[in-house]
């Protein structure tokens, strides 16, 4: 096999994963749709993923994550130093704002990442985002992974990844003044006015700022 055949045949292997991953499951036919790839092309590569218990397929004939793929992500995950450090912030601001609180960094493809949750103490709460991903673009979480907060230093986004919710959110800085993460609320449209929004934004920046402080950051 030429190398970029190996090259092209690994992509594959990689977008078919992610697609599984992303969708929380799917079956030969809907991963083949998913990824663009013939159903003999997709069974090839599933197969291989079988074999390496990255996916199983469940008696619903629904391949989903396996336990190979699952101890790398717990992996990456203990070895990820802002989880730890962020979760007492985390604990803070969902105490103070009541609203489901989520730290967020940069994912594949101009997206943002949930990587961990707080969940609310309101009757009527966000919940379950841990592990998906959304746009940069037109989110609060994107324009604070991608630093466009303004003067005030958090975001705010109305109804744009889900109806009827709002996400507001600030940036955390490293060492070297790069954003390594956002910390963000996000709770229903109704509630979350105006007002609220920007109470929750300066709690959020409160304890970013705190939290930047102790990753090194000069950021102001």
């Amino acid at each position: 096999m030429a190398p970029g055949d190996v090259t092209r045949s690994a992509n594959r292997t990689f977008e078919l994963l992610g697609a599984i991953v992303e969708h929380g499951g799917l079956t030969l036919g809907d991963a083949a749709k998913a990824t663009d790839l013939a159903t003999s092309t997709a069974l090839r590569l599933i197969r291989s993923l079988e074999q390496t218990e990255f996916v199983v397929r469940g008696e619903d004939n629904v391949y989903r994550v396996g336990p190979r793929l699952l101890q790398i992500g717990a992996r990456a995950l203990g070895d990820n130093q802002l989880l730890p450090r962020a979760r007492p912030a985390m604990k803070a601001i969902a105490e103070t704002t009541r609203e489901s609180t989520y730290l967020s960094t940069m994912g594949p493809k101009d997206t943002a990442l949930y990587l961990d949750q707080i969940e609310g103490t309101h009757a009527i709460r966000h919940m379950g985002w841990v592990g998906q991903s959304v746009p940069l673009d037109g989110t609060a979480v994107g324009a604070a992974l991608s630093g466009k907060v303004g003067e005030s230093g958090y975001a705010i986004a109305h109804d744009t990844i889900e109806d009827h919710s709002t996400g507001v959110a600030a940036p955390i800085y490293n060492a070297v003044g790069q954003i390594a993460g956002a910390l963000s609320v996000v709770g229903p449209t109704f509630r979350l006015t105006d007002e609220v929004c920007a109470s929750h934004g300066r709690v959020l920046v409160e304890h970013c700022a705190r939290l930047s402080a102790e990753l090194g950051s000069q950021a102001p």
